[in-house]
């Protein structure tokens, strides 16, 4: 199956979906679609990059109810031949006007019929078969990207839970207060996605990505976390339980995964007011 209407991203799953401060044109959901590189087929890395680079800059960098889209590709994950495909959309009916769209430009982009088949034919003998698709509910405190070089991006999945004495309006604040303070303060920081479940498998997913410059600043950003919660919290018990009573609303387990951004494979969003919860 072609990539060419699909796309991607990383999730979370709230109690109630904090109240939002959005600008006009601020994406508010992201559309995730995972599929595989044919591990049996003769092509070269570049060749792929080139062959998905003609379609981004015929396709997805005109189409103007995309606003931004991030390809991913496997660095510590379980399966090394995964590419994950994240598309950011304005509004959910944007979602499908614009894969209308994608096809009204492909058809521009390549008029001759067999020429268009010849080059989606071999887009598609890029990939396996399998794929899979989630969309996603872009939540409060994203920090977005703006440059195109080369970054890591480590992806740490939760699952919340539901204790009986657990309020939205206290999550909310509680992650708030986290976030704010630690997450979004820490210098090594390149970029912030959290979101919500929408659409997928799993609706308790409470998904982040992390963005740094290196597999380093990954790991330095870690100490750099601990300074800034003592810090925020410098009377330890106080401290230790601020973090009991946001951990609450978690499962004691998370899953961890680590991709390289594809530079060449980057449409950037257009500079937006920031999201901000209340």
């Amino acid at each position: 199956m072609s990539i060419k209407s699909k796309s991607i991203i990383i999730a979370l799953l709230c109690m109630a979906l904090p109240t939002l401060l959005w600008g006009q044109n601020t994406p508010k959901f992201l559309v995730l679609t995972k599929v595989h590189l044919n591990q049996k087929a003769e092509f070269t890395v570049e060749q792929w990059k080139a062959h998905e680079k003609e379609y981004f800059e015929k396709v997805i960098n005109k189409n103007d109810l995309i606003v931004g889209t991030t390809v991913l590709v496997h660095y510590y994950s379980n399966d090394n031949s995964e590419v994950v495909i994240a598309t950011s959309y304005r509004s959910w009916e944007d979602i499908e006007k614009a894969d209308i769209k994608n096809e009204e430009l492909i058809k521009l982009a390549w008029p001759n019929e067999g020429t268009r088949k010849a080059f989606f034919d071999k887009q598609r003998s890029f990939y396996t078969s399998e794929h899979s698709d989630e969309i996603r509910a872009i939540l409060p405190n994203t920090k977005m990207l703006t440059a195109t070089t080369e970054q890591v991006y480590y992806v740490r999945t939760r699952h919340r839970a539901y204790p009986e004495n657990g309020k939205a309006e206290d999550f909310t604040a509680r992650m708030n207060d986290y976030t704010q303070n630690v997450t979004l303060k820490n210098s090594l920081l390149k970029g912030y996605y959290p979101s919500r479940h929408q659409w997928g498998a799993d609706s308790r997913d409470y998904v982040e990505a992390f963005v740094f410059a290196s597999l380093s600043d990954m790991e330095m950003a870690v100490e750099e976390d601990e300074k800034l919660t003592k810090a925020h919290w410098p009377d330890e018990a106080k401290r230790k339980e601020s973090l009991k009573e946001l951990n609450k609303y978690f499962e004691p387990w998370h899953g961890d995964a680590v991709y390289k951004h594809v530079a060449e494979l980057r449409k950037i969003p257009a500079p937006v007011a920031t999201a901000v919860a209340k």
